[in-house]
């Protein structure tokens, strides 16, 4: 998996941006065999994070994932899997329980260990290359969420916040018995800016309903470099004000609108830790 470099101009800050939900690519290994829509794909996903987190000209350390969640999905244990868990690597079903594959035509061993090899580590091995060689100080994975939880949740139909930071520790960012990704510090300052920047529009959480995946638990417990995961609420951008469900597309300018205040928020924090 290649990471496309781009001629960065202006102030590029020691931060990595990871979004690994936000492909709607079906690979050729299963295109034949996939029961789901472009439109299943467009609402399983962490829909338009490529476009929302695209910062890459001012971030030291850019990567993303092309291929779709329902299919690949980078943010969980090589060895999560079907039947224990149908959301796991390599999925049964959407996050609204629709069928990923035909009828009687789940991937074999053979065709997962092809995915992983062709997708899934490839993600993986360039997070460790860009942690080793660009001198990172935070990275952030990066995602959105339903405005509710889903079916296949332990909790269906509860209503999520705004925007949701995560560090494995407790509604604070401080330790609650697992290995916080982030300072307790780091991520309540990440916290009010984003406050600050969404004043009035909704709560901001940490640590809840989302600890932090298994992407940020397993790149610091390597390196040890920070990692918070941001979580942002779909109902800021696909809603009926800027979404077109029948088309699928939500207004340019309002992406870059929210765009800009989640790097507002990003770099306000920043520049506080920082110092």
């Amino acid at each position: 998996m290649e990471l496309r470099e781009d001629t960065k101009m202006g102030t590029v800050y020691p931060l990595l941006i990871s979004i690994p939900h936000g492909g709607d690519v079906v690979p050729l290994e299963v295109e034949e065999i996939v029961s789901i829509t472009d439109r299943d794909v467009f609402y399983d996903g962490d829909t338009l994070t490529r476009e929302i987190y695209d910062f890459r000209n001012s971030v030291a350390a850019f990567i993303e994932m092309p291929i779709a969640r329902a299919i690949v999905d980078v943010n969980r244990a090589p060895d999560d899997r079907p039947p224990k868990n149908p959301d796991g690597v390599v999925k049964t079903v959407t996050t609204n329980g629709t069928p990923v594959y035909k009828k009687g035509m789940f991937p074999d061993g053979a065709i997962i260990e092809e995915l992983l090899q062709s997708y899934y580590y490839p993600y993986h091995k360039k997070l460790d290359d860009l942690l080793d060689n660009h001198n990172i100080k935070l990275a952030l994975d990066c995602h959105s969420m339903l405005p509710n939880s889903p079916p296949i949740s332990d909790n269906p139909g509860q209503p999520r916040p705004l925007i949701c930071l995560c560090n494995r520790g407790d509604n604070r960012g401080m330790p609650a018995g697992m290995p916080k990704t982030c300072p307790s510090e780091w991520i309540q300052a990440l916290a009010e800016s984003f406050r600050r920047v969404f004043a009035n529009e909704g709560e901001v959480a940490i640590n809840n309903p989302f600890l932090g995946g298994y992407i940020s638990q397993v790149h610091y417990g390597r390196k040890g470099t920070p990692w918070i995961q941001i979580e942002i609420n779909r109902r800021l951008y696909l809603n009926e004000a800027y979404f077109d469900p029948d088309r699928m597309k939500v207004r340019k300018k309002n992406i870059l609108g929210l765009r800009k205040k989640i790097w507002d928020a990003i770099i306000q924090s920043w520049t506080l830790i920082s110092d």
